[in-house]
């Protein structure tokens, strides 16, 4: 497949998958950016994503799981972080395993809107407390529906 027709496709999947995924309605606060890091809709998942440049229906931004830029629409992404504290979120562990916890808090301060670096959160699991770096976290659509109910 040639890269115009692979940026085709990338195109129309986030398109498809904001079509499907409709039913998740983000409210404006909560999908508002306030930094370059956000969660936004691929393959069933908000998966954690740094903004590269903005585009004329939403945003091109590099997703860390996939190792790749892709375009998705404005309105399937969640840019005010701060709505995850006090939310289970899934993670991956330093050792590939997927678990799901409670974020209770962060290093990352309400003044801070243009980090360099992504921030870390501290999520309760299994009756411990850990530092997940953001890279690491990722919403199912259940999850980002109890986060925007």
């Amino acid at each position: 497949m040639g890269s115009r027709q692979s940026l085709q496709k990338r195109k129309d999947d986030s398109v498809l998958n904001g079509n499907i995924y409709k039913d998740v309605q983000i409210p404006g606060d909560v999908s508002r950016v306030i930094s370059k890091f956000i969660l936004a809709l691929s393959d069933g998942y908000f998966y954690p994503c740094m903004i590269m440049r903005p585009t004329t229906d939403g945003y091109v931004v590099y997703f860390f799981y996939l190792k790749e830029e892709r375009e998705i629409p404005s309105n399937v992404i969640i840019g005010n972080l701060w709505y995850l504290i006090n939310c289970e979120v899934s993670f991956t562990d330093i050792n590939g395993n997927i678990a799901t916890g409670r974020i209770v808090g962060t290093d990352f301060k309400s003044t801070d809107t243009d980090r360099e670096q992504p921030m870390n959160f501290f999520i309760y699991c299994n009756d411990a407390c850990r530092t997940i770096s953001f890279p690491y976290i990722f919403l199912s659509t259940q999850q980002a529906r109890m986060l925007c109910g």
